[in-house]
């Protein structure tokens, strides 16, 4: 299990370590993945599932809104004030698939370990408490879009990539990294409405043309 301080100063490469152990030993459920987390590990519990959304593991029908779900049941913990995360058991018992899962980790430390090296304390009132509330709010009202969105292009991954920075900028102090997730969903919440709007100009297009 990483320390508290190993997953405050590098929480990617700290999770993404657990999640190397986890393949190994071929311990992929939700429970034993929490329990490696630690027992205070609230916002690991919320980088995870948002890690996973923007790995190729979200190729697989339903992934993200399963992802989606977990990062609800975090961050709702959060705007109560709790710190440690509780998850119920049918969600405890899903699995991650081994093979899949062993890609998924090397493809990711490729995408995201810059946010531990850029990541630092700076900006930090809105991450602290109580206004860290809203952070988690937003993220959970967020994930809560995902399982209608599905089928609307890079709408979970950008999500699941918002989710990301705004729960490593709260790990890390740093608020530069949560605004840049609030950005980004931001971004998703318009991508739906873009979609459509390709969609009526392509028929009408297609109505128009000779």
């Amino acid at each position: 299990m990483p320390s508290d301080a190993v997953l405050h100063d590098r929480p990617i490469a700290a999770i993404l370590d657990i999640l190397d152990e986890r393949v190994v030993q071929g311990q992929l459920d939700a429970r034993a993945l929490l329990q490696a987390l630690g027992r205070s590990a609230l916002l690991p519990a919320m980088i995870l599932p948002a890690m996973l959304m923007v790995s190729p593991l979200s190729a697989i029908p339903l992934f993200s809104s399963f992802c989606a779900v977990v990062i609800i049941f975090v961050a709702l913990q959060g705007v109560v004030g709790r710190t440690q995360p509780w998850l119920p058991g049918w969600l405890l018992d899903r699995r991650l698939p081994q093979e899949r899962t062993k890609n998924a980790v090397s493809v990711m430390r490729r995408l995201t370990g810059w946010l531990d090296r850029l990541s630092r304390e700076r900006l930090s009132l809105p991450v602290r408490r109580p206004l860290n509330r809203v952070l988690y709010l937003i993220c959970a009202v967020a994930a809560a879009c995902v399982p209608f969105l599905e089928l609307v292009p890079m709408s979970s991954t950008t999500i699941g990539a918002g989710v990301l920075l705004v729960s490593v900028g709260m790990l890390t102090r740093d608020g530069v990294i949560a605004l840049l997730g609030l950005a980004a969903l931001g971004l998703a919440s318009l991508l739906p409405w873009s979609s459509e709007e390709r969609r009526v100009g392509k028929e009408c297009r297609s109505r128009w043309s000779p």
